[in-house]
């Protein structure tokens, strides 16, 4: 089992395109004659929503797939709350406690039908689940290699360095940054405006920054796409990303 766990370092970064994009590159990698054959995406807990996750529905539209029996019997999002808040406080209004054996034992379930599992978490790495753990907590304790989106807006680069060094603190490698140029319409107080300077300053910055603290951690640029691209299509696919498919691929240990 591959299983890599996809934070952000904030709410609102584009998490769900991004893992929708990457497993959508690794399908298209999986070619007949390679090794391996199936990927999957799950959501750790979803917030704001009813019955199936709406992350996991905009996962299989991008990679072209309907959706999955493991996602209609709720392995791919065991939690699911309607309370667009924190895990923690979503669980509480619903008298319900987020137990995180029942998502490992989800994980492991998928990895009896999926040779790689994208794990999207909810929000950033020190989201709470509970009032005793910690989003951080439990990538720790499982051991899953993190990939982190964050963007070119206006605070990355402090957010982007503290979660690294969060990372870091907890020994979590840190396989992959994928930096998302793509941007949904904000409802967030900043109303970020892109603005070119930053966002190409902030890449320079972080690639940097990379190459001498973590120059085994992969750069993936996610281009931006217009608001009347649909995310459903297989053109959104940058060639970074389909590169960074290819060598994670490559780098997976026979099973």
């Amino acid at each position: 089992m591959s299983v890599f766990f996809i934070s952000g370092i904030d709410t609102d970064i584009g998490k769900t395109y991004a893992t929708g994009a990457l497993a959508q590159a690794l399908l298209q990698q999986m070619t007949p004659n390679h090794r391996l054959k199936s990927v999957i995406t799950q959501k750790l807990v979803q917030t704001g929503c009813l019955g199936i996750s709406e992350d996991i529905i905009s996962h299989r539209k991008m990679m072209d797939i309907p959706l999955q029996p493991a996602d209609h019997d709720g392995l791919t999002c065991p939690y699911v709350f309607t309370k667009p808040a924190s895990p923690h406080l979503a669980a509480y209004l619903e008298d319900t406690f987020i137990d995180p054996a029942v998502i490992t034992k989800a994980t492991q379930a998928l990895a009896t039908s999926y040779d790689i599992v994208l794990l999207e978490g909810a929000g950033g790495l020190m989201v709470p689940l509970s009032q005793s753990l910690l989003t951080l907590d439990y990538v720790a304790a499982m051991g899953y290699p993190v990939i982190l989106v964050t963007s070119g807006r206006l605070g990355s680069i402090s957010h982007t360095l503290l979660s690294i060094e969060a990372l870091s603190q907890r020994q979590i490698p840190l396989h992959a940054v994928i930096y998302n140029q793509w941007q949904p319409n904000t409802y967030l107080a900043s109303a970020y405006t892109p603005d070119n300077a930053i966002k190409q300053n902030t890449q320079t910055y972080l690639q940097r920054y990379l190459e001498r603290h973590h120059p085994q951690t992969y750069w993936v640029n996610l281009p931006h796409i217009t608001d009347t691209d649909s995310v459903d299509t297989s053109q959104n696919t940058s060639q970074s990303m389909a590169n960074y498919a290819s060598e994670l691929l490559d780098a997976l240990p026979t099973v």
